[in-house]
């Protein structure tokens, strides 16, 4: 029983970290922008799928580092040729335009990847149980996610 609250309480952490990035950056762009970007989790995704592609063409390290580099330049594209545009008409047309791109995302995605979950395996190097409760290993990569999520909150 203690093995089962050691490694939910884990995984709770761990999601709410991950959800700590989504809030994080969603408070970031209404506080600089004053714009509520409902088409923000679409970026998030789509940066997730670029990490999936990338990972697939030159390994999942060069593409931990891409993916999200490659995202934020599309999201301030449309913030630059967009989202500036749309600002002089008020708050609804911001919401009406982020709203719309969050579906055109969507379809975008599904067009390029298709609807079926993709198959991701874990990097070699983060494959591996990090530690037992025990009889039950926890993974390595989350450890690592949960780092990475760690450095953010300090940073911010």
């Amino acid at each position: 029983m203690l093995e089962l609250i050691v490694i939910s309480t884990l995984n709770g952490v761990l999601y709410g970290m991950l959800l700590f990035l989504m809030a994080s950056g969603l408070t970031v762009i209404f506080s600089m922008l004053g714009v509520l970007n409902f088409a923000h989790a679409s970026f998030y995704m789509l940066g997730a799928f670029f990490g999936f592609q990338i990972s697939r063409w030159v390994g999942f390290w060069p593409a931990l580092v891409i993916a999200p580099l490659l995202a934020g330049a599309i999201g301030a594209a449309v913030e630059r040729y967009g989202l500036r545009r749309v600002h002089k008409n008020g708050h609804v047309a911001e919401l009406l335009f982020t709203f719309g791109l969050a579906f055109a995302i969507e379809e975008i995605v599904q067009i390029i990847w298709g609807k079926s979950p993709v198959d991701f395996r874990v990097p070699p190097l983060l494959d591996f149980p990090a530690f037992t409760i025990f009889s039950t290993n926890y993974p390595a990569f989350k450890m690592f996610m949960l780092a990475v999520s760690i450095v953010i909150f300090i940073g911010l």
